[in-house]
C-alpha cells in the first residue's frame, strides 16, 4: 500500500457525490444573484483639457497703496532706504527707471537685501540711456539718486495722484501696461510759470506696488521729466 502523506486526507467517493449535490445549488443560486444585481454607472472619464482651478486675483486698495507711496517718498526724502525696502517686492524687487518709458532689462534693480546700502554703495552702474544723446547713464547709486530719484522736493508741493498720471512728455508712459494689476502713486510737480509762459521744468515721481498677499509692495520708482 503506498504511502500517504501525513498532511493530505483523501475524501471518499460518496462523500464527494453529496457535496457536489449540495455545491451545485448553492452555486446556481449565487451566479442568478449576481447576475441580477444592477451594475453601476461607469465613471465619467477624465476630460482632457479641463481648466485648471482659477487662482483669486489679488487687488490692491488705492487707498491703501497712496498710504504706503506717502512713507515711501518720505522716507526717500530722508535717504532712508532700510524704510523702503520694506516696502520692496520680494521677489520682483524694486525697478529704478529714469524716464517714463520702462525698458525692465535696461534699469537696475534693487531687492529687500541691497536696498538698505544703497547710499554706501560706491560702485558705477549703467542705469539706463541718458535721454536725448542715448549715452549710458553711469553712476553711482548717489549720484543716480540725486538726478534721479529725489532731483526736488517731492512732499512739498506735488499734486499726488492715483492711476493718473498728471504728467505728459514726450516718452510713452508704460507703467499701467508693464503692471496691469498694479496701483500708480505719482508725485507731480507742475511747471514754474513765467510771463512767456510755462517752463518746461515739471518733474514727476511715480511710486507702483502691486498687491502681495494684501500688502502694498513697491516694485517701480519712476522719475519722469521734459525730454526731446
Amino acid at each position: 500500500m503506498p504511502k500517504i502523506s501525513r498532511w493530505y486526507y483523501p475524501v471518499a467517493p460518496r462523500y464527494g457525490r453529496r457535496m457536489k449535490r449540495r455545491l451545485l445549488p448553492t452555486v446556481l443560486l449565487t451566479s442568478l444573484i449576481v447576475g441580477c444585481t444592477p451594475k453601476p454607472p461607469p465613471s465619467s472619464p477624465p476630460q482632457a483639457n479641463a481648466p485648471a482651478a482659477a487662482q483669486a486675483v489679488q487687488t490692491l486698495d488705492p487707498a491703501v497703496a497712496r498710504a504706503a507711496a506717502l512713507e515711501v517718498v518720505e522716507a526717500l526724502k530722508r535717504r532712508d532706504m532700510a524704510t523702503v525696502a520694506r516696502y520692496a517686492h520680494p521677489t520682483l524687487g524694486v525697478l529704478f527707471a529714469p524716464y517714463a518709458y520702462i525698458e525692465p532689462s535696461e534699469h537696475q534693480i534693487w531687492t529687500v537685501t541691497t536696498l538698505p546700502r544703497w547710499f554706501r554703495d560706491t560702485q558705477t552702474r549703467i542705469w539706463g540711456a541718458e535721454d536725448g544723446t542715448g549715452f549710458p547713464i553711469e553712476r553711482t547709486p548717489a549720484q543716480y539718486y540725486e538726478r534721479f530719484v529725489f532731483p526736488r522736493d517731492f512732499t512739498a508741493g506735488a499734486k499726488i495722484s492715483v492711476n493718473d498720471d498728471q504728467a505728459k512728455g514726450n516718452s510713452i508712459n508704460n507703467a499701467a501696461s508693464l503692471y496691469p494689476d498694479g496701483v500708480r502713486v505719482e508725485f507731480y510737480l507742475p511747471p514754474t510759470q513765467t510771463p512767456e509762459g510755462p517752463n518746461i521744468d515739471w518733474r514727476a515721481l511715480r511710486l507702483v506696488f502691486v498687491p502681495v498677499g494684501g500688502e502694498p509692495k513697491l516694485v517701480a520708482v519712476v522719475h519722469d521729466q521734459w525730454t526731446i
